[in-house]
């Protein structure tokens, strides 16, 4: 949910010509793209690793099991 809430901020931004967001370099940079950026940064971050985590449970699951006798 937060990664679709940043997308959609970054987004609208993108799309109204970036008239909302103060021109200054500094701000625009620092602010605007690299604190507001470390909410995309992490749960993309957590997205990768649990999808890694996931094909890891289902590559232990797929792998043929040899019965005991």
């Amino acid at each position: 949910g937060q990664l679709y809430g940043d997308i959609l901020y970054f987004a609208t931004e993108a799309l109204a010509g970036w008239t909302h967001s103060d021109p200054r370099p500094l701000y625009f940079w620092g602010y605007f793209v690299g604190l507001n950026g470390l909410w995309v940064l992490v749960p993309g971050l957590l997205l990768l690793d649990a999808c890694h985590q996931l094909a890891t449970a289902q590559r232990g699951h797929d792998r043929p099991r040899h019965k005991a006798h």
